[in-house]
């Protein structure tokens, strides 16, 4: 009978310590909160049944009380940590990799091909065009994948059909000289435009200068 009460008395605490643990945990999974309220309210527990003994015998009240604090401050603990990782928020997201950087734009490449002049009703390439030609040709040699049109024009002295024929000549005399040069003629286009297009006045003899040209046109 005698050991039937304690080990009614001990399930008692067991189960008191249980209840202290999870009404400590009800404040959140905080372990040291949790030990601490399992054990005051495990300790309180245990007093109780201890008290709850046929004698109420004070040293057993305080070995009921001890064993409830114990209990309910080491459960406490123990199932707020097991909260605690339930609870863990989920590990962040793998950082998205590096975008790779853009191709850069190709460089678009700008050849300048300065036109030449020519002496009045002449279509014979002069010295200084000469000089300027073979600048071009050596452009167009290192970029064989460039045509260039050549365009002959006049100034406004003469008839139309006369300059328009002289325009053609002109053009047709700076294609022969890159041509001579190692460009490849399937790439040189011509035309003449007579007096049409004049780029300075045709009232000065310095304006007409200028409007005696080839002009090269990259296409």
């Amino acid at each position: 009978m005698f050991r039937s009460s304690i080990q009614r008395r001990l399930v008692a605490l067991v189960l008191c310590a249980l209840f202290a643990a999870v009404v400590g945990c009800a404040s959140g999974p905080k372990p040291g909160v949790c030990a601490a309220i399992g054990g005051v309210l495990g300790g309180g527990g245990g007093v109780a049944i201890g008290a709850g003994t046929p004698d109420h015998d004070s040293d057993e009240q305080a070995i009921y009380g001890g064993a409830g604090a114990i209990l309910g401050a080491s459960t406490g603990y123990l199932i707020c940590r097991a909260m605690q990782k339930e609870e863990a928020p989920p590990p962040p997201p793998p950082a998205p990799a590096p975008r790779a950087a853009p191709a850069p734009a190709p460089v678009e490449e700008k050849i300048v091909l300065r036109g030449v002049n020519f002496d009045f009703d002449k279509a014979d390439i002069r010295p200084d065009a000469a000089v300027i030609l073979d600048e071009a040709a050596s452009i167009l040699n290192s970029s064989p994948g460039r045509s260039v049109s050549v365009g002959g024009h006049t100034d406004s002295v003469g008839a139309d059909a006369y300059n328009q024929s002289l325009s053609e000549r002109r053009a047709a005399s700076v294609k022969d000289y890159l041509a001579g040069k190692g460009v490849d003629p399937a790439r040189l286009s011509t035309a003449g435009f007579g007096e049409s297009n004049p780029i300075a006045s045709n009232d000065t003899a310095d304006g007409r200068s200028l409007n005696r040209r080839v002009e090269l046109n990259l296409d």
